[in-house]
């Protein structure tokens, strides 16, 4: 008569193996099956601020670079501070032009700080402007409160 002993432990090591086996490849599906993660705009954006009169200033936000955005999808906040360096308050402010590169690269700051129609060179921020590229300016003009 022959006995079976060694079967059990040869029988538990092929289970242990396919579920290792098993597990794996669940492991590999889930990973394998998520969408690849979508690239993000790359954009380098500078801004600087320039005093027109006493009253009121302007923030010039430049495209410096890299991809081609849509400026609409754009917000811009102003945050303010007392003398001390101390936080005062933040508020969304609205652009009011928008200069393409070949435009702007040709204005003076006497140019820039009239929001009128004199020089016919800007044309008013609006949902015509789609793209802004590389040199395009957008320009924001603030008028500060009086307390």
């Amino acid at each position: 008569m022959m006995k079976d002993n060694g079967l059990s432990e040869i029988i538990g090591a092929l289970i242990l193996v396919a579920l290792v086996i098993t597990g794996i490849g669940i492991i590999g599906v889930v990973l394998l099956s998520t969408p690849p993660p979508v690239s993000k705009e790359k954009v380098v954006l500078s801004s600087s601020c320039m005093q027109c009169d006493t009253n009121s200033f302007i923030i010039v936000t430049r495209h410096e670079g890299g991809d081609v955005i849509d400026p609409q999808k754009m917000k811009f906040y102003l945050s303010t501070e007392y003398f001390n360096r101390t936080f005062k308050e933040r508020f969304e402010i609205a652009p009011t032009w928008f200069y393409p590169a070949e435009i702007y690269s040709s204005m003076d700051k006497v140019k820039i700080c009239s929001p009128g129609d004199d020089y016919n060179l800007t044309y008013k921020y609006n949902e015509n402007v789609k793209s802004m590229k590389n040199g395009d300016v957008i320009v924001s003009w603030y008028v500060m409160k009086k307390n």
